[in-house]
Order: structure tokens, then sequence, then C-alpha cells
């Protein structure tokens, strides 16, 4: 079974490189859109086993980008983490998102959630 990829899209360059350091650990390949300019075309060159989506992104929305995703069936299916520091944010997109986060989300959080998705991968 290849190396399954974990989606990160996250502007702050410090949680970024948390996030993909607490899912490397675990097994994951980590595919990291700094700004949300980039996930498009990480998404058509491999699906991701999970994406961790920022709400709050210089060029693009999190709410957008979720919708984007849960639209097109190639990507519906990929469980969507939703991670902000914003309350209200968090809570409008709770029902759209798989898990929605509040900022700070700890490590152990983010591989507990990461190795649910192992878990399930290894299932199938």
């Amino acid at each position: 079974m290849p190396t399954p990829v974990a989606l990160i899209v996250e502007d702050d360059p410090k949680l970024g490189r948390i996030f993909s350091a607490a899912l490397s650990q675990i097994g994951f390949e980590v595919a990291w859109d700094e700004d949300g300019s980039r996930y498009k075309k990480i998404l058509t060159k491999s699906t991701p086993a999970v994406i961790f989506l920022d709400a709050h992104l210089p060029f693009a929305s999190g709410a957008e980008i979720l919708d984007e995703i849960r639209a097109d069936e190639r990507w519906q299916d990929i469980p969507v983490v939703i991670i902000t520091a914003d309350i209200a944010m968090s809570k409008s997109l709770a029902k759209k998102a798989d898990i929605s986060l509040l900022k700070p989300v700890s490590v152990t959080r983010i591989q507990e959630i990461g190795s649910a998705v192992l878990s399930e991968l290894s299932k199938n």
C-alpha cells in the first residue's frame, strides 16, 4: 500500500511545520499548501487520506475550499478537519467538516486524528 497523504492547508508557517512533523511521525506523506493557492493542484495529483484546513487563508476562504471539496465527487469522502481560532467560523463549518478544532491545537490531537484515519485505511 502506498504511503497515505495528508494535505495541510495552513498559512501559519510554524503551525504548518508542527502539523507536518506530527503527521509524518505517524506515517503520512505530507503535502502542504502554505496560503490556499495550491490545494487544487495538490488534489489533482493525489487523493489525500485526510485534509487539515485552516478556515482563514490569504488566497482562499477555508469555507469555500470546504464547499469545493464536498461538491466534487472525487474528494467529497475525504475527511476534512477544519482548524480555526474563530469560534463562530468553527460552529458554522462544523456540519460540513468531519471535525472542527479550535486553535491552539495540540500535536497529540493532530496525531490522534491522523491515527484514526490510518486505522480506517487499514480496514479497507
